[in-house]
């Protein structure tokens, strides 16, 4: 049984005197439990916009999202944020940190909000991630690559079973991006996880696994 499966995704936009916009086209894929893959395509070939469908950020125009073989697409937005919070760790372009917390409040935030107990693992998170000296240090005292880092380290920090990247490589220079990806796909592998990765980069993609090829909406074979 896949861990995640998608039938017939549909996604379109509305804008005022103009046609319907329509992003994905009937986007039919699964994606198995400690499996990672890359979404690739050019811009506005709907990558974003697909992975903030499955995380529950944007809603469908139609189609159906399983998780473990139960349908959830048509949960309302309560639902989706309490799935969310306990199934899916995400990882933005911009790091999304938040500028007044320290890294280690940046990783502890999502067990807060959660108000749940993650034992130690915060701790073993930004060690693993190469942050312990700068443990007390507020995001705009970091580079980029260091902030991504505190990023990963915040994705995994409640052990979600799926990892949404959004173009995590897309703001950093080369070795920074090396640098995230050797980090990010090896942890997410040792912990028999599954990962779906934006990116337009093919150099990025290769790093990660097989691609899902979207072009124009649809799924390229």
């Amino acid at each position: 049984m896949p861990l995640l499966e998608v039938r017939q995704l549909r996604k379109g936009y509305r804008l005022e005197g103009r046609p319907p916009l329509e992003i994905l086209h009937g986007i039919d894929f699964s994606l198995g439990a400690g499996e990672c893959r890359p979404v690739c395509g050019p811009s506005g070939a709907g990558k974003s916009t697909l992975l903030h469908i499955l995380g529950g950020l944007e809603e469908p125009d139609g189609g159906e999202i399983f998780w473990k073989g139960e349908k959830i697409s048509g949960q309302t937005r309560s639902q989706w944020a309490q799935w969310r919070r306990r199934a899916v760790g995400f990882i933005f372009q911009s790091y999304h940190l938040l500028p007044e917390l320290t890294v280690e409040e940046n990783v502890r935030l999502p067990a807060m909000l959660a108000g749940v107990s993650v034992g130690e693992r915060w701790e073993d998170l930004i060690d693993q991630v190469g942050m312990t000296l700068r443990r007390d240090h507020l995001p705009g005292e970091l580079s980029g690559g260091e902030q991504q880092r505190v990023a990963v380290a915040r994705a995994l920090v409640l052990d979600p079973d799926l990892v949404l990247a959004d173009e995590p490589t897309g703001n950093l220079d080369a070795a920074s991006a090396t640098a995230v990806l050797d980090l990010l796909v090896p942890m997410v592998k040792e912990r028999q996880k599954s990962l779906l990765l934006v990116t337009h980069d093919t150099s990025v993609a290769m790093k990660v696994g097989v691609p899902l090829r979207l072009l124009d909406g649809r799924l390229a074979n």
